[in-house]
């Protein structure tokens, strides 16, 4: 039997590519199981913030400190839309929310007994900007290849304590 062997997990990282900043907070529920938060803020195109609490299943062997893990999450995010000189008022409202689900797997390596990098890969699928006019159809294509990308990929440095 794996004992839990931390209390949390505070992690981050900042996006270059897509800018944003990415914190995690994340805490045991038993042995092999974790659950958390990633609190995301998007600083280009469609800024603000977005909350994907997760629960992560860790191998058995590995226990829930260390090791391979498969994850799930939900995503809810309320974001603003590009400019609205730019859209001439296609958007429906100043501000909308975008939901969401993902799947991924990664591995988060521990050194030095408290810090950790971990990565993850996977897919998500996120709702579009409501958009009215189809006129703007290739700003939503640009939703899709920007806050909105289907692949997921973090890489994030952390403290376990």
């Amino acid at each position: 039997m794996y004992a839990q062997n931390f209390k949390g997990h505070v992690s981050g990282t900042y996006g270059s590519v897509n800018e944003k900043i990415r914190l995690q907070y994340e805490m045991p529920l038993d042995s092999q199981v974790s659950y958390g938060i990633n609190m995301n803020y998007y600083f280009k195109g469609w800024k603000g913030p977005v909350a994907e609490p997760f629960i992560r299943i860790y191998r058995k062997k590995d226990g829930n400190s260390e090791g391979f893990y498969g994850q799930a999450k939900l995503i809810y995010g309320n974001l603003s839309p590009l400019d609205s000189t730019f859209f001439g008022g296609a958007i429906v409202n100043e501000r909308w929310s975008t939901y969401g689900v993902g799947l991924g797997c990664g591995n988060k390596f521990l050194f030095a007994k408290h810090f950790t990098i971990e990565y993850l890969a996977g897919a998500r699928i996120l709702s579009a900007p409501p958009i009215t006019d189809d006129y703007y159809y290739f700003d939503q294509i640009g939703w899709y290849l920007s806050t909105g990308f289907p692949i997921d990929f973090q890489l994030k440095v952390g403290f376990q304590f």
